[in-house]
């Protein structure tokens, strides 16, 4: 059902696509000024970056779409009390709905993957070991996220109303997860932020594994940590939504 209301949206839906393909050609754009020539800096050859940049941006569409959870307007018209009724559980339920919204932007990214990669720049798998991580990666990737959306949508039972806290978690969330600048260039105390946030599982961890920045041992590491965080995350969730449950409040016969 989400996945056809996400449809429905086409203004917004397209635009958001629009703004992808901008975000692209301007990181490009700034990643090709910042190595003023140069065919490396620290190491990382500029094709590598354009490369992140454009692979970052794609995944992070479908990872975090422009909805994140659907659990405030559901609050508001108070239709929250019908999904209780329901013989799935009310997070398995947003969980889903969350999903089915973010799978709506396959169809268009596979369409613009072609003009994605015109103004920015692609590359294949670094290895044989990961291009079969990387459906792994991006599985934790999408899992971890839609979890923090769910966490966020729930604030909604005590505030009704998320936009704000949505704007300062996209922005947060963005930038920690390395969509916009790859952690090895981030400084060491933000470095070391990131790396304790369940953010870089989002964004980073996919890229990373399949530009072959991260091999090897790392890989298995780096998909541990998604899971890690999966789990961390689904058991915050059900004690949050212990919480939310009891402040609903259903009236009439």
């Amino acid at each position: 059902m989400e996945f056809r209301a996400a449809l429905t949206y086409r203004t917004a839906y397209l635009s958001s696509f629009v703004m992808m393909l901008m975000q692209i050609y301007l990181l490009t754009v700034v990643w090709r000024a910042f190595y003023a020539g140069h065919d490396e800096v620290d190491g990382f050859p500029l094709s590598t970056m354009t490369a992140y940049a454009t692979l970052a941006t794609l995944q992070y569409q479908f990872v975090s779409p422009w909805r994140s959870s659907p659990i405030d307007q559901r609050v508001r018209e108070g239709k929250v009390a019908v999904d209780l009724l329901r013989p799935i559980g009310f997070p398995g339920q947003m969980l889903a709905g969350q999903l089915g919204w973010a799978c709506a932007a396959v169809p268009v990214l596979v369409v613009a993957l072609p003009f994605a990669l015109l103004v920015g720049a692609g590359q294949a798998p670094a290895s044989t070991a990961a291009a079969f991580a990387y459906p792994l990666a991006l599985a934790g990737a999408v899992l971890v996220n839609q979890l923090l959306g769910l966490l966020l949508g729930m604030v909604s039972f005590w505030t009704l109303e998320v936009s704000g806290a949505l704007m300062a978690y996209r922005f947060v969330a963005q930038f920690f997860s390395g969509a916009l600048v790859p952690l090895w260039f981030m400084p060491g105390p933000v470095k070391a932020v990131a790396e304790w946030l369940p953010f870089q599982a989002t964004a980073y961890t996919p890229a990373a594994v399949y530009l072959g920045r991260t091999e090897g041992a790392g890989i298995a590491a780096a998909l541990a940590v998604q899971g890690a965080w999966i789990v961390v995350l689904g058991a915050l969730t059900a004690f949050v939504w212990s919480r939310a449950r009891d402040r609903v409040m259903s009236q009439g016969g």
